[in-house]
């Protein structure tokens, strides 16, 4: 056994994250794990010929970005779908969609994603009869900006079964007018819609999750959440399984069980949290309601676009038995919850587990916790429930939620500032693929809170850039229960690494230069696995 570092980072403004040993110049690995932070001169008797010496010459090196919410196997099924995202005028919407059925083969399904009506000249979705019009071979799918809800041509309609008669899924609707389809398919309903579409082999989705870890280690990101994609097929397991064996996984990823999934394995009375530092099922999701860009989170006021005050996929009834199996087990629980009705919803469900049967340590999550007004904000902190937040909504969503609800409702949205102040631990997430994995936009968003027209939204919500960029590294290995392996850089901690051209906790003065900030090399567990 070598006695000597396998990797030594030196001249290299570190920093930590680690609130009592926040700054070093050099660091030093074995392995897979960072044997101390310190100065150059600390690590000079462990560095051997075969010991690899990274100069960063005064670059920034820390924790690898988290991003504690997204959806891998959502991202990887879109690398082949047609990008929408940006789009602003239904004939920009129809040019990309033609061009990706002009490479398609004749009667193979179209699939788009990414497009906000909001954004749109028209100021409204397209019709189904123009969506027949323009892609009138191929059945066509896509996906808004939110997975909550898309469009479908006559044809994709046709394939799954659905016409003018077809009874609506529970919460979800087969949207119609005067008794005719108009293409529109919310919740279940549209979800339903792409479970029709034919999916990937196996070995195409492990050579697509290689191109996504890629791509996630290229903006410095060594870790997220998957947030809720596992089904009771078992079909995502043995995909992670085959990622694994191919040694393709280059991000590690803590899984939360949708309700069949979790069901499944409690059937097979497997123990959660179940895998280790690379892939792990970490808890139960639960989905509690919709979107409020599409007009279906469970809010107290009806969304102005639609006259739509949202849905709840459960009771509260049905949500407290959820909520007290799993809390009775002992598993974490995340729960998407965007509506201020909703926050309510699985906060009382959340309070009635703990009165029922106290679990000091249980970090139930609620995921996005987007309307979570001031009265809501107190029970947060006093019921230690923690806060995931998706500061690049205010950037990517803030017109179109304006448009919905209002600019004071929204100003009030994803209350970051008075969070951290009440002493609520806050990690953030992207949401990929609802919207882009960059880093570098999320850090930005939370320190300016304006939307992408440069709008105002929330201001005294604003956070620094250190708690921002706190919040994407080590209270994200804290939401996971993983705080002592990886979130920071110091003794013992998984040698996961981001070096930067800037320091990004550090521009508070001059925000704006965190968007400029280049990512110059990733590590995961000592090894380089991207280098600009």
């Amino acid at each position: 056994m070598s006695l000597k570092a396998d990797l030594v980072i030196k001249n290299a403004n570190i920093r930590t994250m680690d609130r009592h040993n926040p700054l070093g110049s050099a660091l030093a690995v074995w392995g897979d794990t960072i044997v101390g932070v310190g100065e150059p001169k600390d690590f000079e008797s462990i560095t051997g010929p075969d010991t690899e010496v990274l100069d960063l010459s005064g670059k920034t090196a820390l924790p690898g970005f988290n991003d504690n919410h997204s959806h891998p196997l959502f991202g990887v099924g879109i690398l082949s779908k047609v990008n929408l995202t940006g789009t602003k005028s239904h004939a920009e919407f129809f040019d990309r969609l033609k061009a990706g059925a002009a490479e398609a083969p004749a009667g193979a399904w179209i699939e788009g994603y990414g497009y906000d009506e909001g954004n749109f000249a028209e100021g409204r979705e397209p019709t189904i009869e123009e969506l027949d019009a323009a892609i009138p071979g191929n059945p066509l799918c896509v996906s808004r900006v939110c997975l909550h809800v898309g469009l479908a041509n006559s044809l994709a309609m046709k394939a799954k079964g659905y016409d003018a008669d077809t009874p609506n899924p529970p919460d979800g609707e087969i949207v119609r007018e005067n008794g005719k389809l108009t293409g529109r398919l919310t919740e279940t309903a549209f979800a339903a819609m792409k479970s029709a579409i034919p999916p990937a082999t196996m070995e195409q989705q492990v050579k697509a999750i290689a191109r996504l870890g890629n791509m996630y280690n290229a903006l410095g990101i060594t870790s997220t959440a998957e947030m809720g994609v596992i089904s009771a097929s078992g079909d995502e397991i043995a995909l992670w399984d085959k990622v694994l064996k191919a040694n393709a996984l280059t991000v590690r990823v803590a899984a939360y069980c949708l309700d069949a999934m979790y069901g499944k394995l409690r059937a097979a009375n497997s123990p959660i949290p179940l895998g280790n530092d690379l892939f792990k099922i970490q808890g139960r999701k639960i989905m509690l309601d919709g979107s409020g860009g599409a007009g279906t989170a469970r809010m107290s006021i009806p969304s102005k676009f639609d006259g739509n005050a949202g849905l709840t996929y459960h009771t509260q009834e049905a949500l407290d038995g959820i909520v007290w199996e799993a809390h009775a087990e002992g598993v974490q629980i995340s729960t998407h919850a965007i509506g201020d009705i909703a926050v309510t919803m699985i906060l009382d469900a959340y309070r009635k587990a703990q009165n029922r049967l106290p679990r000091p340590d249980a970090r139930h999550r609620i995921e996005h916790c987007t309307f979570c007004y001031p009265p809501l904000i107190e029970r947060v902190i006093k019921e230690g429930v923690l806060t995931l937040l998706n500061p690049g909504f205010i950037y990517y969503f803030g017109d179109t939620l304006m448009r919905n609800y209002g600019e004071e409702p929204v100003s009030q949205a994803s209350p970051y500032r008075s969070l951290l102040d009440g002493g609520v631990p806050v990690a953030c997430g992207s949401d990929f693929p609802v919207a882009a994995i960059d880093p570098k936009r999320i850090l930005h968003a939370a320190l300016v809170r304006k939307t992408a027209q440069g709008v105002p939204c929330g201001e005294r919500e604003k956070v620094s850039a250190r708690e921002a960029v706190y919040s994407y590294t080590a209270a994200g290995a804290y939401f996971t229960f993983d705080e002592h392996r990886k979130g920071t850089l110091g003794t013992g901690k998984l040698a996961d690494i981001v070096v930067t051209d800037i320091d990004p906790t550090t521009v508070d003065d001059e925000p704006d230069r965190i968007l400029e900030m280049k990512v110059e090399r990733t590590i995961l567990g000592g090894k380089t696995v991207y280098e600009s």
